[in-house]
């Protein structure tokens, strides 16, 4: 698992749309596909609902994507306090 990964799956849960998901996180559509594919296949769970209709959030994708964008923020604030403690 990697905050790429992480990245790719907040994009998709916000997106519905891996097109656009792939746009947003400046990739190529199968690029970030493989992505999702690998993580999903990590975790032994499927993310996304994908249907003519678009892209749906399972209900195990829902729960994971929040975790994500906490995992995600508290990465930033790391990095944050790092380059304060660096650079007083």
């Amino acid at each position: 698992m990697t905050l790429t990964e992480l990245r790719y799956i907040i994009a998709v849960a916000d997106e519905k749309h891996f097109g656009r998901a792939a746009s947003r996180c400046f990739v190529s559509q199968p690029t970030l596909s493989i992505g999702v594919k690998r993580l999903e296949d990590e975790l032994g769970v499927t993310l996304f609902e994908r249907s003519k209709t678009g892209v749906h959030l399972t209900a195990v994708a829902e729960q994971l994507v929040e975790k994500a964008r906490t995992i995600l923020q508290e990465v930033d604030a790391f990095k944050e306090l790092s380059d304060h403690v660096k650079d007083p």
